[in-house]
């Protein structure tokens, strides 16, 4: 009895320790931690403009990371256009600088801005490490599913593996599954309160379907769903390399349903 008890802990360790040492893991938390990253970054780029609002409401520019760099090199008082036309370029650095001169906002002390100068620095390295996280994700995505990755696009391709649990799970899914994978919410909805149902989940990200007519997204999406559930099971069972065929049928499907 002792013995079967010590065989059975024996057993599930290795079982445990097989689990973790799985890539798979990796790249579920590696998807995970980008999201985390991306909402924080969010957070903190909201709070950013509105307490550099208060010094510089003027400074207005459409990328997140370019005023996380401009708040680190402005001085409203004493805006040279030299200093910031390496990130804005020169023409968007004259307007700055005119507005500077005429700016609403208020005067603040050196240690004012310098607690919005640190902000601005953890933000701009709060995005060089997202950066260097896709970088990460797209490696470890094309290492363990080599086929989702052509097919779908590394990032894609993580985010199918992360929702499922495993590439094994994903690969063990029907085409339907999958293709609604990450609408579960709407899916319940339409199975509680018989609304539509949905035509796809987290696939609506591939290009092939977020950029086509809305009258055949779901005809795509469930060629789409076909061809992926093929690339997870190579993937996961066979390591065979199917997915330039695949993706140059499906294309060849979506050219079809376009027109």
């Amino acid at each position: 009895m002792i013995k079967r008890r010590r065989d059975f802990l024996a057993e599930a360790k290795a079982g445990l320790k097989e689990a973790h040492a799985s890539r798979d893991i990796l790249l579920s938390h590696t998807v995970k931690a980008i999201y985390e990253v991306n909402r924080a970054a969010n957070l903190l780029y909201e709070t950013l403009t509105e307490w550099y609002g208060v010094y510089f409401p003027e400074l207005k520019v459409s990328e997140p990371s370019t005023f996380a760099k401009l708040v680190q090199s402005v001085n409203r008082e004493q805006l040279d256009v030299e200093d910031i036309k390496a990130i804005v370029g020169e023409a968007k650095a004259r307007e700055l600088a005119n507005k500077a001169k005429s700016s609403t906002g208020a005067s603040l002390k050196k240690e004012d801005l310098a607690e919005l100068t640190k902000l601005g620095k953890k933000l701009e390295d709060l995005y060089a490490y997202r950066t260097s996280l896709e970088e990460y994700q797209t490696k470890l995505a094309e290492e363990i599913a080599p086929n989702l990755s052509l097919l779908a696009g590394p990032e894609l391709a993580a985010k199918l593996i992360a929702k499922a649990g495993s590439l094994r799970k994903l690969a063990l899914m029907p085409a339907s599954t999958i293709q609604v994978l990450g609408a579960e919410k709407a899916l319940f909805k339409h199975l509680k309160k018989h609304t539509k149902p949905p035509k796809h989940g987290l696939i609506f990200q591939h290009a092939s379907i977020s950029t086509s007519p809305k009258a055949i997204r779901g005809k795509i999406a469930r060629s789409l769903s076909t061809k992926l559930a093929i690339c997870a099971k190579a993937d996961a069972f066979t390591g065979n390399m199917i997915a330039e065929k695949l993706k140059a049928e499906f294309e060849e499907r979506v050219k079809g349903l376009r027109g």
